[in-house]
């Protein structure tokens, strides 16, 4: 008879989780900021810093287009952040005890769709720029980006952009449980936004960007950098360990692909637990 019950209960709460990822997913889809900063502004980001780094960046200058790939599973946090204030303000939200949905199963069917969105934008983009560095580099060898298919590692790229996509999540729950409103909560979101695409190693070039201890050192702090430096080993392995041209810069950041693995879920388990402790249901007007 137990048994019975539990299987009951279990069906119940998948249905339930199931209806409110619907849910969650027509209210993404219907937004356009999501289509705009998940896909427009990557896209543009992606043309306008590669024409500024292309002569800089010399044979690797396709590399640039993996890594801005990227952008879409961090701009996650840009759109996150308003989404969660907006839902916490909603009428439904403020009634959902009623129904006896849990609101933790609410938010989990948030995390999820828009986990799947960051995997999804990243696809589209980098199939963007697959396109767009045959049209501007060609098909021979001095297209890095088609060489790194000889490289990648497709387990560590997974693992990577997944990592990168919840450090995302989790500063998104974190600033949009403490905010009230969306505005209040925008400008911290940007700057935190701004410093991760351009500290963390995705849109400046590494050598340029990690040629001391002491950037080195402060990018430590940016949460980002962990599944990034991760991504980049993926792409590929031999030229992050290198020491001469390597993809981690001047000065390395890392030396062994477990650090920055180690490193990204420390960070999301205290992204998480913080939180929980901060994460506010009602907003105090």
């Amino acid at each position: 008879m137990f048994k019975k019950i539990d299987t009951f209960n279990f069906k119940k709460q998948s249905s339930i989780f199931k209806n409110l990822t619907l849910l969650v997913y027509k209210s993404f889809i219907k937004e356009p900021r999501s289509i705009i900063f998940m896909l427009i502004v990557p896209i543009f980001f992606s043309v306008m810093f590669f024409f500024i780094f292309k002569e800089k960046s010399g044979q690797y200058a396709g590399s640039l287009l993996l890594n801005y790939a990227l952008l879409p599973c961090l701009t996650v946090l840009t759109s996150l952040t308003p989404a969660i204030v907006e839902w916490k303000n909603s009428v439904f939200l403020k009634r959902i005890d009623i129904t006896g949905v849990k609101k933790s199963m609410f938010i989990a069917s948030i995390w999820l769709v828009y986990l799947l969105a960051g995997l999804f934008f990243y696809i589209l983009v980098f199939s963007f720029n697959l396109v767009f560095s045959i049209a501007v580099l060609g098909t021979n060898n001095s297209n890095s980006l088609l060489q790194s298919f000889k490289t990648i590692n497709f387990g560590y790229l997974l693992l990577a952009i997944i990592l990168i996509c919840a450090t995302s999540i989790a500063l998104a729950t974190l600033f949009g449980g403490i905010a009230n409103s969306s505005g209040s909560i925008q400008g911290v979101v940007m700057m935190v936004y701004f410093f991760s695409i351009f500290l963390s190693g995705v849109m400046l070039p590494a050598d340029s960007l990690y040629s001391n201890k002491g950037i080195v050192i402060f990018t430590y702090f940016i949460p980002h950098k962990y599944p990034v430096f991760l991504y980049m080993y993926a792409l590929d392995s031999e030229r992050w360990l290198s020491s001469v041209s390597g993809s981690q810069g001047i000065v390395k950041s890392f030396t062994s692909s477990w650090q920055p693995i180690v490193g990204s879920l420390a960070i999301l388990a205290g992204l998480f637990t913080l939180t929980t402790f901060t994460f506010k249901w009602t907003a105090k007007r």
